[in-house]
């Protein structure tokens, strides 16, 4: 886990949630897995009627001394819902994490609104330029693909182990929750508590995983309960990116000065 505070991993709510093992699980995902398949499709066609900002998400704050961050994501990385980069999660964390340093940020994204796990394990292999911090920012694809607990776990493991080759053995990297899909619209009770079922399940392996590889930290969704059952009315999706890049730029500010994280090679 990464050796900083214990509220870089999660609430002790959140926590629970994430920890709970439903032995059926894996199979409910398997039967319905049609269902998910169907809703991957819908997923697809919105993404590619949707407006998102043109290119990548990509930054800086100047100063002399600066954290380079690489933020690796989907849908959410590429700007969905929001009229700029400005206003979308990514900008947002790197600009909390500049202020909480006081200090100068540069970032750069690897995103595609269609990226999953595993195709991002073999994205990274494609930086060219080091980095002080990695955030991973994946998942509404997995869900929909119905991805393994397994197949999700091998992915993250590779994307974490080809970035601290890259970089070096104590590149910190955070883990973000999957955003909670169930409430981006209405839809029938049963869909929605699939999506619960497997979000939950590559969160407990994304946990899983921070708790057994030094340095790296999840950081769980923002808490919504204050709003109504979906997203979509209540909350506009600059105040869901504001409030996820706070969540984001609080772990990903403290894990930059943990004791392990050193500088990277130039």
């Amino acid at each position: 886990m990464c050796a900083v505070s214990p509220k870089n991993t999660c609430t002790s709510a959140t926590a629970g949630d994430h920890r709970t093992r439903n032995p059926f699980a894996g199979l409910i995902v398997r039967i319905f897995r049609p269902m998910f398949h169907l809703n991957l499709v819908a997923f697809r066609l919105e993404m590619g009627t949707e407006f998102f900002p043109p290119g990548p998400a990509t930054g800086e704050v100047g100063a002399l001394e600066q954290s380079r961050l690489l933020f690796i994501g989907d849908c959410a990385a590429s700007g969905y819902g929001v009229l700029n980069h400005g206003l979308g999660v990514v900008s947002q964390t790197a600009r909390f994490v500049a202020r909480e340093h006081d200090t100068g940020v540069s970032w750069s994204t690897i995103s595609d609104v269609s990226m999953t796990m595993t195709r991002a394990s073999f994205e990274v292999e494609t930086i060219t330029t080091a980095v002080d911090a990695v955030v991973i920012l994946l998942g509404p694809p997995d869900v929909l693909k119905a991805t393994t607990r397994t197949e999700w776990e091998t992915g993250l493991r590779r994307t974490i182990d080809t970035v601290r080759e890259l970089n070096n053995a104590q590149c910190p990297v955070v883990v973000a929750a999957i955003p909670p899909m169930d409430r981006f619209r209405s839809m029938p009770k049963i869909l929605q508590r699939l999506l619960r079922l497997q979000i939950a399940r590559l969160d407990a392996t994304s946990l899983a995983v921070s708790e057994a590889l030094p340095g790296v930290c999840f950081a769980p969704f923002p808490d919504l309960t204050a709003s109504t059952d979906s997203i979509k009315d209540p909350l506009s999706w600059k105040t869901v990116h504001s409030q996820w890049a706070l969540r984001l730029g609080e772990v990903t500010a403290r894990a930059l000065t943990s004791p392990r994280a050193g500088n990277n090679l130039s």
